[in-house]
């Protein structure tokens, strides 16, 4: 019963937007945290003075937010969730939240050499994303189970694609590997591909999609990428940053020229689905419910 409401809600958001024209997010993105050691000077947790978990009395009123914005797709991030804490509150009770208040699914994302760590905490969220930077990375991830890997294809480690393909093939503890490009955001210009190797990269992964392996990427979203030509939907997906900006697209400065040049491949999925790609509304289905 519960997906037979899922889904004919989503049916009903779909008609609404593609038909009506209301622009309203499906899918919501709530950061809860900027402590990271990264150094990715680009990345918007790096807006915030200080290292900051967001408190969970904060982070219920984001949902609510959400919620009423027609959300029921929620994403939780934070690149160290894992030291989020709230008092005697941790990461398990954010994702508690999120159920409580109706989301279909909730997702994050962790580090693969935090995968061990999360794996013993055993927190409940409906899609887990492990991050891969280069094949070396699946050394932390051989005893993984019931998880997805997400790999941000850069000039770097291009070559490593097929390689992380055949891993993610081979692993039954894998559900599927969902992969962006690299955007390029100052002083990261040198991290993009080339037009060959973006074209030689998506023309590797539609064809090992079409030979079965376990890409959430779909055919016609992976066309999109690769030409970069088709009309921006990035409105389905809404943002809400640490120190409680609130965004109807992942970045404020639409006029930098930077979504022409975007990697994100949710761009391309959101486009497909409005243009009623089987395939790719048959992917969305099946991470979300």
């Amino acid at each position: 019963m519960n997906t037979l409401r899922q889904l004919l809600y989503m049916a009903w958001w779909f008609f609404k937007a593609r038909f009506l024209g209301r622009r309203k997010p499906l899918q919501s993105v709530v950061f809860v945290t900027s402590r990271c050691d990264s150094t990715c000077r680009h990345c918007t947790l790096c807006t915030h003075p200080e290292p900051y978990h967001k408190p969970l009395a904060d982070i219920e009123t984001d949902f609510d937010y959400c919620y009423s914005q027609g959300a029921r797709i929620l994403d939780v991030e934070g690149v160290d969730l894992l030291q989020w804490h709230d008092g005697a509150h941790t990461a398990a009770d954010i994702f508690a939240l999120a159920r409580k208040k109706g989301f279909y699914s909730t997702s994050t994302m962790v580090k693969a050499a935090d995968y061990g760590e999360w794996q013993q905490r055993g927190i409940d969220v409906d899609v887990l994303w492990v991050s891969i930077l280069s094949l070396s990375d699946c050394d932390h991830l051989r005893d993984i189970t019931d998880a997805s890997l997400y790999m941000v294809v850069n000039a770097e480690n291009c070559g490593d694609v097929d390689s992380v393909l055949e891993f993610v093939q081979s692993h039954k503890g894998i559900r599927q590997i969902a992969f962006n490009f690299h955007t390029p955001f100052a002083s990261t210009e040198h991290l993009a591909l080339s037009p060959e190797q973006r074209r030689e990269t998506i023309e590797l992964l539609i064809e090992r999609k079409r030979q079965g392996y376990k890409i959430m990427n779909s055919v016609s979203g992976l066309r999109n990428m690769l030409t970069l030509q088709f009309t921006r939907r990035c409105w389905i997906c809404n943002f809400v940053y640490c120190d409680g900006r609130r965004s109807p697209q992942c970045i404020d400065d639409m006029e930098s020229g930077m979504c022409e040049k975007c990697g994100f491949s949710m761009a391309g999925e959101m486009n497909a689905v409005f243009a009623f790609k089987p395939d790719t509304i048959l992917a969305g289905l099946g991470i979300r419910l």
